[in-house]
């Protein structure tokens, strides 16, 4: 239970939160999270801390490592210019993932609505429109899950 002052015991935060104790303390030790004031020993974190855990939380899901998080948080300069480049690249590297899921997902609909033995031939016409859709994307070099030259592009890192 937070204290007379509001404070956050770790537990507290991590319930609050969504983010594990242990990645609290990792973050604090990486200087992502400032080092809470210490009552009998215990971290007691203000409770404004969770606004800096929800931007941490989502710059981790947008695939950010933490040294460019630590950009993000620590940008103070006139206009945030750092920040900016940072999220402009993000954004646009999010947004081919978000094609290459919607194409997956519409690959799963129509594999999902075959009736022949194999989608791999298919002919009930299921899967016709995605192969036309994919060899288009591939034909202009943008297919998703490829490079600019159109050969496969190198698996994600996990985030």
């Amino acid at each position: 239970m937070a204290d007379r002052r509001g404070r956050l015991t770790i537990g507290e935060l991590a319930a609050v939160s969504g983010i594990p104790t242990t990645s609290l303390r990792f973050y604090e030790r990486r200087g992502l999270l400032p080092a809470p004031e210490r009552v009998g020993g215990k971290r007691r974190y203000d409770p404004t801390i969770v606004m800096r855990l929800m931007v941490i939380r989502f710059c981790r899901v947008a695939g950010l490592p933490l040294d460019e998080i630590a950009q993000v948080l620590d940008d103070e300069s006139p206009g945030r210019a750092a920040t900016k480049d940072i999220a402009e690249r993000r954004i646009a590297e999010i947004d081919r993932h978000v094609a290459e899921l919607q194409l997956a997902r519409r690959m799963m609909v129509a594999a999902h609505a075959c009736t022949c033995p194999s989608v791999e031939v298919c002919g009930c016409g299921a899967m016709a429109p995605v192969i036309e859709e994919v060899r288009a994307l591939r034909s202009s070099g943008t297919a998703p899950g490829t490079t600019t030259d159109g050969r496969p592009a190198p698996p994600r890192r996990p985030t």
